[in-house]
């Protein structure tokens, strides 16, 4: 069993602080538009500091809906979750997708848990650049860029890249790429070679992870629960402490995150992805 309270509301004892990852992870959090919205980095890192602080929080229990993030600030949070490991028992739990960005925050708690069908995995690197220059071309529009510098504008959307500036983008996200390969070595304590078989960019279900020693187990959200409650010393009833404030704008973004996933049920919406949609180069 376990129960709920929010941060703020009286206190019931020891318990397992809940840290929510939803959406896109990003240093600043917003939207991509009304039904995609996503968490900052700096909302997570502040809510594992306090978690580490708390004395009432025994254990910390992330819970992961997310297709991924930048490569910069997934590394934020991945670092934060080392550091809180270090001081108390972390435990993921992925819910429909922990992939990529999302994956490699996972990959620094101590203990995962997934559903049997949960995408779990996507290590890989992906950069997204469009080109409407033949768009502008048909209806008429042009531009002026002035730039200062070579490559200030590499990446640019207004004209193709050219074939010295994709080698730079490309050498930019084998960077990117080789971070990530030896951060979830390093978290998951795997053969750093082993990954790298493994980095591939796919998702794996929840039953195959498990068998590739992606994750440690597979279970429900009560299941990650139990868990992180018992790595934390507590017995019997686990007691939740939901670290984020219950904000007129946290509020809002649940009911968002909800409108979204009933509109996609009702097929109002299509795709979803394994990747983050975040420009310029993403895990």
């Amino acid at each position: 069993m376990f129960s709920l309270a929010f941060r703020g509301a009286q206190s019931r004892g020891d318990g397992v602080a809940l840290i929510e990852v939803e959406g896109l992870i990003s240093a600043s959090s917003g939207s991509t538009g009304f039904f995609d919205w996503g968490v900052s980095s700096e909302s997570l890192v502040d809510q594992l500091y306090r978690a580490q602080k708390d004395k009432r929080v025994k254990a910390v229990l992330l819970r992961i809906n997310s297709p991924g993030g930048t490569p910069a600030a997934s590394q934020e949070v991945y670092e934060e979750v080392r550091r809180t490991a270090r001081a108390k028992p972390v435990v993921v739990s992925i819910g429909d997708v922990g992939a990529s960005g999302a994956y490699l925050v996972a990959s620094a708690a101590d203990y995962i848990i997934a559903a049997p069908d949960s995408d779990v995995g996507s290590i890989g690197v992906i950069v997204e650049i469009p080109n409407i220059s033949e768009l502008n071309r048909k209806i008429g529009v042009d531009y002026t860029v002035i730039t200062q510098g070579q490559y200030k504008d590499i990446g640019s959307p207004l004209r193709p890249v050219t074939p010295e500036e994709k080698a730079i983008i490309t050498e930019q996200a084998k960077a990117a790429y080789e971070h990530f390969i030896k951060d979830v070595a390093a978290g998951r304590r795997i053969d750093e070679a082993k990954v790298r078989e493994l980095a591939t960019g796919i998702t794996w279900p929840g039953t195959q992870a498990r068998d590739l020693k992606l994750i440690d187990d597979t279970g429900n959200l009560r299941d990650a629960v139990e868990k992180a409650g018992r790595l934390g010393g507590i017995k019997g009833e686990v007691h939740l402490i939901r670290m984020e404030s219950e904000s007129p704008f946290s509020v809002f973004s649940r009911f968002v995150t909800a409108v979204r996933e009933l509109a996609r049920n009702v097929g109002l919406f299509r795709g979803g992805g394994g990747t983050s949609q975040e420009y310029p180069v993403k895990h």
